[in-house]
């Protein structure tokens, strides 16, 4: 069995250990919940912004991952999904890439413009499991770029850091 089956076979013993419809529809849901601080620095300055994610990600038989990225600040919010076959996808795009490390470990990877994003997903019972996220600047970068939650066009970012994540199966 290939580390991407054995991986989803963990996860579905354990949805069917705890939520048997899950496990009987054939797929397992992570959701990932997490917050971010961060000062903008261009195109205005915006001091101690503060931005909650939730990810849902959901894991089928067939190979596929499919993820809903929810994020809210200050009243405004917006949504990103996303699905593609288990450790499809192009690496250098801005999707999100998610592959099996191992047998009990899932990992997204998401190219911003001046940074690279990782969050690891570890299974760590049959019902439980731990995430932890970074975010690293680029060569030749000192401020991360994302896209603002009000335009969707570019802000830039320093002191940004996540806090609070968190992760559960479903």
């Amino acid at each position: 069995m290939d580390a991407s089956a054995t991986w989803r076979a963990g996860l579905f013993v354990a949805a069917s250990a705890a939520f048997a419809a899950p496990a009987a529809a054939g797929q397992t849901t992570i959701d990932l919940t997490y917050d971010t601080t961060m000062d903008m620095v261009r195109p205005m300055a915006y001091p101690g912004i503060k931005v909650h994610h939730a990810l849902t990600v959901t894991l089928s038989q067939d190979n596929q991952v499919s993820e809903t990225h929810n994020r809210e600040a200050n009243g405004q919010a917006d949504t990103f999904a996303h699905e593609a076959a288990l450790g499809g996808g192009d690496p250098q795009s801005y999707a999100p890439v998610w592959h099996v490390v191992s047998a009990g470990e899932l990992v997204r990877t998401q190219n911003e413009v001046q940074s690279t994003r990782t969050i690891t997903v570890k299974l760590t019972s049959p019902t439980t499991c731990s995430v932890e996220m970074k975010d690293e600047l680029k060569p030749g970068f000192s401020d991360y770029a994302f896209l603002r939650i009000s335009q969707h066009t570019l802000g830039y970012f320093v002191n940004y850091r996540i806090v609070n994540p968190s992760c559960a199966i479903h």
